[in-house]
């Protein structure tokens, strides 16, 4: 079933790669990602290359596309992969009004699920240097489909220059499939940092820095590790470069006590973008 995932995203891949309407835009982040709005200058950014796009293509907008390979899937700090490594991947449609759509992918190892689907749409704007986004996903994991469930999120952020804030809500009618009604509220910071030069001709622009920190509350009406609550964080740094690669080392924590997949780690990830 592993080998069959991989197949299909290799299609999806292919399928996108042959559309005109592609560049390396600013992906939306599901999959435990998704829990910030993007700063007002990213959200500009892609209005303006979804306009641009719509001039030259046969669809009213833009879409983007990516795959990523990383250590560990770390959903709200809790692996979903056994601490293995997991495959992901997906695509994005942005609209210049703001409307947004996707769908994503990622490797999983619990239950008798082997896979999480995320298809999510929404809504994202910008007013000066105040950004804020709603969004919708549902969740769907094959063969194991009690944990499948919505969330419904409102997101807002800022940008300072120096440094971006955000902060969301998350709502859940039936959480994880099993836990009843709950909800997560994420908080987070970034800090763009510089453009690195490198060592060799045409290397003045060889790859950009930036640092984040965030942190999160999972509350849900019925029990989750012997609680009905927990706190997560995570800390990283990210290595963008000019060929629409990222690199993204990362700490990972929860104050849930007793269950390994919950543990304090180091995450490594490698994300290509088209």
């Amino acid at each position: 079933m592993r080998r069959m995932y991989r197949g299909g995203l290799i299609v999806a891949v292919g399928v996108l790669a042959l559309c005109p309407a592609i560049r390396a835009q600013q992906e939306q982040n599901p999959g435990g990602e998704a829990e910030h709005a993007d700063t007002a200058k990213e959200v500009k950014a892609e209005d303006k290359e979804a306009k641009a796009e719509e001039k030259t293509s046969w669809l009213p907008g833009g879409l983007s596309g990516n795959v990523a390979v990383y250590t560990d899937y770390s959903f709200r700090g809790v692996s979903q992969t056994g601490k293995n490594m997991a495959l992901q991947g997906g695509f994005d449609y942005n609209h210049p009004t703001g409307l947004y759509a996707g769908y994503w992918a990622s490797s999983t190892n619990f239950g008798n699920t082997y896979m999480e689907n995320d298809f999510y749409g929404g809504y994202a704007g910008a007013v000066d240097n105040f950004s804020y986004k709603l969004s919708t996903t549902f969740f769907y994991y094959p063969r194991d489909e009690q944990f499948n469930y919505w969330e419904f999120g409102a997101f807002s952020g800022y940008d300072f220059g120096v440094t971006s804030v955000s902060a969301g809500f998350i709502g859940s009618p039936d959480y994880f499939g099993t836990l009843g009604t709950g909800f997560y509220i994420p908080v987070g910071f970034a800090i763009p940092g510089p453009t690195v030069s490198c060592p060799f001709p045409n290397g003045e622009k060889c790859f950009d820095l930036s640092w984040d920190a965030n942190g999160g509350y999972t509350h849900t009406e019925q029990a989750i590790f012997d609680d009905h609550h927990y706190f997560d964080w995570n800390a990283g740094m990210v290595v963008t470069f000019p060929f629409h690669m990222k690199l993204d080392f990362r700490y990972v924590g929860t104050d849930v006590k007793h269950f390994s997949d919950a543990d304090d780690r180091f995450i490594f990830g490698a994300k290509y973008l088209f």
